[in-house]
């Protein structure tokens, strides 16, 4: 092959690498504020679930071995923190927020991302439907606001020590997921550790 062709070639090679590159750039630059005001509404969803009470929130709390968010109600009184935590599950690191009252009592969990089997490890986040397949095609039954999943529900008024998975049913442990008790145990796990990071934390502050 002739040099001038190689040149040819190269030069040809690099202005579609550059390109490419600006597209990026511009794509980027387009969708990075959509992108971030995403990011800012699930926040303040996943608050809003775990800290119920709370009427407006803090900025994110840089602590020693855990950051935390305050949740205070209308009056400026506070009724709890907010905090994430993580732990690997049967497929994937499930990554949860906590929500606590000034006692220590999680008054709340979601769960912000997790890749878990379908149809096992994915009732975690299932939530119950309000209508049956036919009553949704006929337009029939009570529509009604997306309920809350039931495993994520039972955490509720739970304190550390009762962070346990049992299998059947329980009042005052957690039941696991039928089928599915290694997600069980790593959304637990991720709660009970970083709550327990936490209550440490305060301890010292």
């Amino acid at each position: 092959m002739k040099e001038g062709t190689i040149l040819k070639l190269g030069l040809t090679l690099t202005a579609i690498c550059l390109a490419a590159a600006a597209a990026l750039a511009v794509s980027y630059r387009m969708t990075k504020p959509t992108i971030d005001a995403r990011a800012r509404a699930d926040k303040l969803e996943a608050l809003r679930v775990v800290l119920p009470a709370a009427a407006k929130f803090s900025d994110r709390q840089s602590g020693p071995e855990i950051d935390y968010y305050e949740g205070r109600d209308g009056s400026g009184n506070l009724v709890g923190y907010a905090f994430p935590g993580e732990a690997k599950g049967y497929s994937s690191t499930i990554s949860v927020m906590v929500g606590v009252d000034p006692e220590g009592t999680i008054t709340g969990i979601k769960i912000l991302e997790q890749k878990e089997t379908p149809g096992l490890g994915t009732q975690a986040v299932d939530v119950p439907a309000s209508r049956t397949f036919w009553e949704a095609l006929l337009g029939r039954g009570e529509k009604g606001p997306a309920g809350r999943p039931p495993f994520q529900e039972q955490f509720a008024g739970k304190t550390a020590s009762q962070l346990q998975v049992v299998r059947g049913k329980s009042e005052d442990k957690i039941e696991a997921l039928t089928g599915a008790t290694i997600t069980s145990r790593a959304v637990t796990d991720a709660v009970k550790e970083s709550l327990q990071t936490f209550l440490k934390q305060q301890k010292r502050i």
